[in-house]
């Protein structure tokens, strides 16, 4: 049982997470980049994490696949349906296939030479901890928000983080929280009225969506819990 994990967000920061948990499952890493007008969410991890999300949509194989970036770039054509709206459209499904880790772009409305100038002007680098993503081309491609770090920690919840800077610190509540150990503690609710909480480290800010019947628990669990931001 892992007691210690780095990972690699999109935009570069790495998050150092220790405790007496079970920190073996997977991470993913959330961003959204504007490139030329247009915004795109990518979302990168493991292998898994990709297969996973072709395999959500449909895809049992791609329709296209090109050679870029020491990895390999995929894309397939499916109808995406929104059973709230009843609504369809057109999505190319784009996965980037590194050595070992993959990122996924779903692009409306688009075609594999749009998801092509995507990659021109954005760079991925792969690295032993995860995938970071940089503009190749800042006049017009750059990142729009900071990047997210989702892990599912057992005992405790969901897992968001982000590295706590001058933009993420306004997300602060205005009140004090609770003391612990490595950093402090606030408690908040959803428009769903559910709990969450959110943990302010002196390097990162960690949401925590408890696991149905653990909330109670979390505020105790999460005092040994450790996250941090290493170089």
């Amino acid at each position: 049982m892992a007691k210690s994990v780095v990972h690699r967000a999109l935009d570069g920061y790495r998050f150092h997470i220790s405790g007496e948990f079970d920190l073996a499952h997977p991470f993913t890493s959330v961003a959204r980049y504007a490139v030329d007008g247009g915004l795109y969410e990518l979302t990168s991890g493991e292998h898994g994490v990709a297969t996973g999300w072709a395999g959500d949509l449909g895809i049992r194989r791609f329709d296209d696949e090109f050679s870029t970036q020491h990895g390999r770039l995929r894309t397939a054509r499916v109808t995406d349906y929104d059973k709230r709206s009843g609504l369809k459209d057109q999505l190319l499904a784009v996965v980037w296939q590194g050595k070992r880790f993959s990122m996924f772009i779903p692009m409306y409305n688009a075609k594999p030479a749009d998801a092509i100038r995507v990659f021109q002007l954005l760079g991925v680098t792969e690295h032993g901890d995860g995938l970071t993503v940089a503009s190749r081309n800042p006049k017009r491609a750059g990142i729009a928000e900071p990047a997210e770090l989702a892990k599912e920690v057992p005992g405790i919840g969901l897992l968001e983080m982000t590295a706590l800077t001058k933009t993420t610190a306004r997300r602060l509540p205005s009140w004090s929280g609770a003391r612990l150990p490595h950093g402090e503690l606030f408690r908040d609710t959803l428009d769903d009225d559910s709990t969450y909480f959110l943990l302010a480290t002196p390097s990162a800010m960690v949401t925590v969506l408890p696991h149905e019947g653990d909330t109670a628990k979390v505020p105790a669990r999460i005092g040994a819990l450790k996250v941090e931001t290493v170089d």
